[in-house]
């Protein structure tokens, strides 16, 4: 993910207004889970505490656990398997990776399926590029056959269908995971042992994987907007042009001709100053100012970060209390053949186009005037001076 890490674990992001690890509470709250155990690596201190303050306001018991030395989901597991076999008494449990951002429904359709079928259940999606994921292969009988991780050359009897991060196991999994190198040699082993079946999700979903998968969440969870929700304590001028569907939360302010065309969201007390022009699923978090005369599109600007005026924000990600000081410029299309994984093109007036800004880390600091080339990364707390021209990685 790029300097947006820094100081900042992704499952803390910020999307719509929910953190993406608030946003999995609540999902699993949904389908009807009360306690879960969250995996921590060893020196984070944020996730329990902001786990159990989330926990509380749901009504749900959440105790963290420490990741032992294995790395990765395995590892993840592993720690967790005392707590959890104590809870479930031998029964199964539900394994929900923490950089999944989803639908509301998404928890309750893998858990209505395990329940269906009584056999362990993974969720799956739809991928048109499935390099980076966790390929599933279906047999005859619609069971997993079995999951490739990562395949390096096509292979059209693979379909498309990919591990969507969450699972319904029984605790006997943990006997195989423990003889396994990784997750998906204990899948491949359960799969073998007891039929695997699988719960297909068509709902906002994104894997969290690439700085870019961020603008896709977004414009996911936006694409499920179909009517607006504007706060009875939001200030709204009566020149500003509100195009639906929008969500403007409490304490915002839209001043005077400005023009948020949705879907868009805008945050608990964010700014949008004088004719400023907000549009194509942006996510504009808590907090965030936008100066007179901006336009940001599709972009997504992380909590208590600033746009001074006249700037072009486009396709980009700003990290927590990024500062963009006036007449700032993101170019935003990409020229070269060279597509980033996973970064969908767009097609306008029958062209295919790339579109991708820039990633700028948290409390870095951009000088007006300055030009930010497609794809430039701004490592966290940087200071570019200005009237710069950046391309590539700024430190």
């Amino acid at each position: 993910m790029g300097p947006l890490t820094k100081g900042v674990p992704k499952h803390l992001f910020s999307l719509l207004g929910k953190t993406v690890f608030e946003r999995i509470l609540e999902n699993l709250k949904l389908a009807g889970i009360e306690r879960v155990a969250v995996v921590v690596a060893k020196d984070d201190e944020k996730t329990p505490l902001f786990a159990q303050e989330v926990a509380q306001r749901l009504g749900m018991s959440v105790e963290s656990v420490e990741q032992n030395e294995k790395e990765e989901v395995l590892g993840a597991v592993l720690s967790a398997k005392r707590i959890i076999e104590e809870w479930t008494e031998n029964r199964s449990f539900v394994l929900a990776y923490g950089d999944i951002v989803a639908s509301s429904g998404f928890y309750r359709s893998l858990l209505v399926n395990a329940l269906e079928t009584s056999y362990p259940t993974l969720s799956a999606v739809l991928q048109k590029d499935t390099e980076t994921f966790g390929v599933i292969k279906l047999g005859s009988d619609g069971f997993v056959e079995r999951i490739i991780e990562k395949p390096t050359r096509l292979d059209e009897t693979l379909g498309g269908y990919v591990l969507a991060g969450a699972f319904v196991l029984p605790t006997a999994f943990f006997e195989l995971a423990l003889s396994s190198e990784d997750f998906i040699t204990a899948l491949n082993a359960l799969a073998r042992s007891h039929s695997l079946s699988v719960a297909i999700w068509n709902g906002a979903w994104a894997d969290l994987g690439y700085p870019w998968d961020i603008l896709n969440a977004a414009k996911r969870l936006l694409e499920e907007v179909k009517s607006s929700s504007i706060s009875s304590k939001a200030k709204i001028s009566p020149t500003a042009i509100i195009e639906p569907p929008v969500i403007i939360e409490e304490g915002a302010v839209i001043d005077h001709n400005a023009v948020v065309k949705g879907p868009v969201y805008i945050g608990r007390n964010a700014y949008v100053g004088t004719g400023a022009l907000i549009h194509s699923y942006a996510s504009i978090e808590e907090g965030v100012t936008i100066g007179a005369y901006s336009e940001v599109n599709g972009s997504v600007l992380q909590p208590y970060s600033s746009i001074g005026r006249g700037c072009f924000v486009g396709n980009t990600v700003a990290g927590y209390r990024a500062i963009f000081e006036p007449h700032v410029v993101t170019l935003n299309l990409l020229t070269t053949e060279n597509e980033p994984t996973r970064l969908e093109p767009v097609i306008k007036n029958g062209k295919r186009l790339t579109k991708i800004g820039s990633v700028v880390g948290n409390r870095a600091r951009i000088g007006a005037n300055t030009v930010l080339q497609p794809l430039a990364f701004v490592e966290s707390g940087a200071i570019i001076p200005p009237n710069s021209v950046i391309q590539g990685a700024y430190r």
